[in-house]
């Protein structure tokens, strides 16, 4: 079973999380697409997102138009803890031992990623799924490679997403709000509810 796990923020979601959705559906087999929003990223501890039950309200409310192989998963809101992927990961092959884990995060996450936590656990559980950003693309990832140590260049195992690249960024968003601009790189269905609970503003 080709598991899909999209984790991020989604503080908020918009567009571009949509297209990298969109292009894994296109170019992977997929059986199940588990957006899975942090409680609070252990590597933007700086910054505090919204609630986190407003931001699963924003995926639940994007997923009723989404293919029926995505849901949301809850793991990590429903601890309302900071949790590390890791832990995560280990979890869902836990539940189902079936389940061939892939990580979609953001390509430029390759300019951080030696931070998190337990990266040999970590490259053990998943494969990533890089969606590529500015300055962020296979040169990079193929930089980031051999900067590994041959232990840990072994376990890791990466691809960029075949799509274009989509210079959209949740914290530009949150600035456009914050300065009372009308962002509208996001879903419908986000827009009005941020509008009607005036979050962000």
């Amino acid at each position: 079973m080709n598991t899909v796990v999209f984790g991020g923020s989604f503080d908020p979601l918009h567009n571009g999380h949509i297209a990298a959705a969109d292009a894994v559906q296109r170019s992977f087999a997929v059986d199940e697409f588990l957006w899975t929003p942090s409680w609070h990223a252990a590597h933007k501890l700086d910054v505090s997102p919204a609630d986190a039950d407003f931001r699963v309200r924003c995926i639940e409310r994007v997923l009723a138009s989404r293919p029926q192989n995505e849901r949301l998963c809850s793991l990590e809101t429903d601890a309302q803890r900071m949790c590390y992927s890791v832990e995560t990961l280990q979890l869902l092959s836990r539940q189902n031992s079936e389940r061939n884990l892939y990580f979609l995060v953001g390509g430029d996450s390759l300019s951080h990623l030696n931070t998190w936590h337990d990266l040999p656990r970590l490259f053990a559980a998943c494969s990533f799924l890089l969606v590529p950003r500015p300055q962020w693309g296979e040169q990079q990832l193929a930089d980031y490679t051999a900067s590994l140590s041959p232990d840990l260049r072994t376990l890791f195992r990466a691809q960029f997403i075949d799509m274009p690249i989509v210079d959209i960024s949740s914290s530009f968003i949150r600035q456009q709000l914050a300065d009372g601009s009308d962002a509208i790189q996001m879903p419908a269905t986000v827009i009005d509810l941020i509008t009607t609970e005036k979050v962000y503003r």
